[in-house]
């Protein structure tokens, strides 16, 4: 079986532990994976290259101290960084091509793949392996021809590969059977997949795209990841053996890790819960509770569930305050009439 399982622990797993993967953690991890077979593993700040220095919570170490860390403990797996122009500068991914980082992975909302060519190319000059992010791709249908599009554009930008998102854990597996079927009757670039568990379907909607022939697939240690999380890799390691896929990976390291490390990091804001499920029902990504916190804090009387329901059924990608105020004033008014 071919395919690149690409383990995102250091990296979207991050963001569930406010980004404090330290030095001791970071080197468990990393020889931990690599024993257990794994090949692909993405690490950093959460929000990718540069993040510690622009966003406001910074990384336990820095991208220089993660490479070395890489560099020392990896001897035959990959390893890249995230990276998104809000806080990645090309000087960044210069810098980590030169210390020896494999690849990157470039993210972009569908809205905005456009303003991404630049760094796309400018990371393939860097001789990096240049995969793309395609966040909150369930705003856009497998069917639409933008999708297509998108990903023509992306083949002939250079990209190597890139993954359909599903930021917000909305997604069930006939829906992300099509996004890998349409994307490799119509196009030619590789196409990978990464769940949220928000509904619990992270490890099937897995499957579904490995069946549907997809080139890689997205994984963390014990589903660590924002929001609900992720799709957990000593679970895939088990059941590609289950399917006849063969055995990859050592569920036992990988197991290992979760039970020694990960699960006692593990808060219960990444497992599940009512808001996690909402966010996964709705199609609503996790950066915009605090757009639907500050407006209940002010109207009480609005449940936070049907505010986000209503939301997304008008915007998934770009929420802002204004859209948030302006339906929970509707609902008010709503629920005034039927008093």
């Amino acid at each position: 079986m071919s395919i690149k399982i690409i383990d995102c622990t250091l990296r979207d797993g991050s963001h569930a532990i406010n980004y404090q993967f330290n030095k001791e953690l970071t080197e468990k991890i990393l020889l931990g994976l690599e024993k257990a077979g794994i090949q692909w593993i993405e690490m950093g700040h959460g929000k990718g290259l540069g993040a510690s220095k622009k966003y406001k919570k910074p990384a336990s170490l820095s991208d220089e101290m993660y490479i070395d860390i890489a560099k020392e403990c990896l001897t035959k797996s990959n390893f890249g960084f995230f990276c998104q122009k809000e806080f990645s500068e090309k000087e960044d991914i210069k810098n980590a091509a030169k210390k020896g980082v494999n690849f990157v992975r470039i993210g972009s909302d569908v809205s905005e793949i456009d303003e991404n060519e630049d760094y796309v190319k400018y990371a393939k000059d860097q001789g990096l392996i240049v995969f793309i992010a395609l966040r909150k791709s369930y705003t856009v249908s497998p069917y639409d021809k933008k999708y297509i599009e998108i990903l023509n554009k992306l083949n002939k930008w250079g990209a190597d590969l890139v993954t359909i998102m599903d930021s917000a854990g909305t997604m069930v597996p006939y829906e992300v059977k099509q996004y890998i079927i349409q994307g490799r009757i119509n196009s030619n670039i590789p196409i990978g997949f990464h769940a949220h568990n928000n509904l619990q379907l992270g490890i099937a909607n897995i499957i579904s795209a490995i069946e549907a022939g997809a080139d890689a697939v997205d994984v963390s240690i014990g589903g660590l990841g924002r929001s609900s999380g992720n799709a957990p890799t000593e679970i895939l390691a088990l059941i590609l053996e289950k399917y006849g896929w063969g055995k990859l990976l050592d569920y036992k390291i990988l197991s290992d890790l979760n039970d020694e490390i990960i699960f006692p990091l593990i808060k219960g804001e990444n497992r599940f819960s009512s808001k996690a499920i909402t966010f996964g029902f709705a199609g609503f990504h996790s950066g915009f509770y605090p757009l639907i916190e500050d407006v209940i804090q002010n109207n009480p009387s609005i449940d936070y569930r049907d505010l986000i329901i209503a939301v997304s059924k008008i915007e998934k990608e770009k929420v802002n305050k204004k859209l948030v105020e302006d339906i929970a004033n509707s609902l008010l008014n709503k629920n005034e009439k039927n008093k």
